[in-house]
C-alpha cells in the first residue's frame, strides 16, 4: 500500500476535507498535505488512529513549521498548494467526533 496512491488522494481533498475540483486540476488550494493523506490511509486501513504533532497554530508565524526542518509556521500561509483551515475543520470533525485521537491537542488545542 503506498500512501502516495492517487485514490488516497483524491479521498482526502474532494469527499472528505471538500477542496475545490478546479476543472480536474490539482493546486490552487486543492491538493491535500501529506499528513491529511496519511490520516486519510490510516482510517482506511487502522481500527484506531491517533495523531501527534498535527496542526498549525497560526497564531505564531516564528514558529518551526515541521519539527524537522527551519521553515517557519508562516510559510504554509503563503502555500497555494494547501487549504490549511479547510484541513484544519476537517481534523477538528474528526478529533470532536471520536474518529481520531490527537495525543498532543495540535488540532484543536484544548477547545475539542
Amino acid at each position: 500500500m503506498r500512501i502516495l496512491n492517487p485514490y488516497f488522494i483524491q479521498e482526502a481533498s474532494f469527499k472528505l476535507i471538500g477542496l475545490p475540483r478546479n476543472n480536474g486540476q490539482m493546486g490552487r488550494g486543492n491538493i491535500p498535505t501529506l499528513g491529511t493523506v496519511a490520516i486519510t490511509m490510516a482510517l482506511h486501513n487502522c481500527d484506531e488512529v491517533a495523531v501527534a504533532g498535527f496542526g498549525y497554530n497560526m497564531s505564531t508565524p516564528h514558529a518551526p513549521l515541521h519539527y524537522y526542518e527551519k521553515i517557519r509556521m508562516s510559510a504554509i500561509k503563503e502555500s497555494w498548494t494547501h487549504n490549511i483551515s479547510k484541513e484544519k475543520e476537517f481534523l477538528m470533525k474528526l478529533v470532536k467526533s471520536g474518529v481520531i485521537q490527537d495525543w498532543t491537542n495540535g488540532i484543536c488545542g484544548a477547545g475539542c
